[in-house]
């Protein structure tokens, strides 16, 4: 049985009609084989992409930034994100495609860390929690309208490994952010380099089935798995096996080389502990001809892995 594949979720833009190039992106998937499929992200980056979902936080030149009170919009539907999920998913019901899709939605720390350091507004600090704890809450209404829809959601936390915030301080707001969601159909992706106390601190959020990590470009991140198993015994894992900062064919992370990592994570996490087989991380900064051989190599990874 091969393992489920999935994206971590963005893709280069496909087309400059916004309804034609999430179409475009999701037949991209289905016709590869990937099995958890996304809407592509077409829209913005995910920064971006956040800035129509709550008051008091404002786009220019390029710059998300905070102007007042984080609070989320009166209507969540109208949130870009849960109205290209519905363009995805409609598209998917029309085609009778069987693909279960996830939407990545970035998470209070990357995205309240992101808009204050630009500008603070009313907020004291980068390090004030009631700024990280509203976002957490606009978070949790577009992860609950998207899961009302039967739409699976990952919140995206690349700024928690990163550091823009110091693990004991994530928590908080990350569990408001999932707050009364469904763990099965809840994930949360931290790419790059992790730490113990980082794991540690994913491992304690709530409602949560599934940590995607990065395994390709950050192999040390075996070796965290592996001394802190018990912080994470609730999780299953995301498997991040082949890189997406690259340039060539050259660049890319082989057929072999991913499967070995998977077997690697496999070894140090037991049986039915993988929930899932993915790209280290977002394909849109990644040419589609790049990214569409990454997805093709990762069908084949899938289909030749024996755990």
């Amino acid at each position: 049985m091969s393992l489920t594949t999935t994206v971590i979720g963005s893709f280069p833009r496909l087309h400059e009609n916004l309804k034609k190039s999430i179409r475009l992106v999701v037949d991209l998937q289905v016709n590869i084989g990937i099995d958890i499929i996304s809407d592509g992200e077409q829209r913005a980056d995910m920064l971006s992409y956040m800035s129509n979902s709550m008051y008091g936080l404002s786009k220019a030149n390029e710059k998300i930034f905070i102007t007042g009170k984080i609070k989320p919009i009166k209507e969540i539907t109208t949130s870009f994100k849960v109205v290209d999920f519905l363009e995805a998913k409609s598209y998917v019901k029309e085609k009778g495609y069987e693909n279960k899709l996830k939407v990545g939605i970035t998470g209070p720390v990357t995205l309240g860390f992101s808009a204050a350091i630009n500008n603070l507004g009313p907020y004291k600090s980068l390090r004030d929690k009631e700024l990280y704890n509203d976002v957490a809450v606009v978070v949790n209404k577009i992860a609950r309208q998207i899961q009302f829809y039967d739409g699976l959601v990952q919140i995206d936390e690349p700024g928690v490994s990163a550091g823009f915030l110091s693990p004991d301080l994530v928590e908080e707001p990350l569990n408001i952010a999932t707050e009364g969601l469904d763990p099965k159909m809840t994930s949360i992706h931290a790419c790059g380099r992790i730490n113990s106390n980082v794991l540690k601190a994913l491992g304690k959020i709530r409602n949560t089935s599934v940590l995607s990590l990065e395994f390709a470009g950050s192999s040390s991140n075996i070796d965290v798995l592996s001394k802190n198993l018990s912080s994470i015994s609730s999780k299953t894992i995301g498997v991040g096996c082949m890189k997406v900062n690259v340039l060539s064919q050259e660049d890319l992370t082989s057929i072999e080389s991913s499967i070995n990592i998977i077997k690697d994570v496999f070894s140090t996490v037991g049986p039915n502990k993988i929930a899932y087989v993915h790209p280290d991380c977002g394909l849109r900064k990644t040419s589609i001809e790049l990214a569409t051989t990454i997805l093709k190599n990762l069908k084949e990874v899938s289909s030749r892995t024996k755990l």
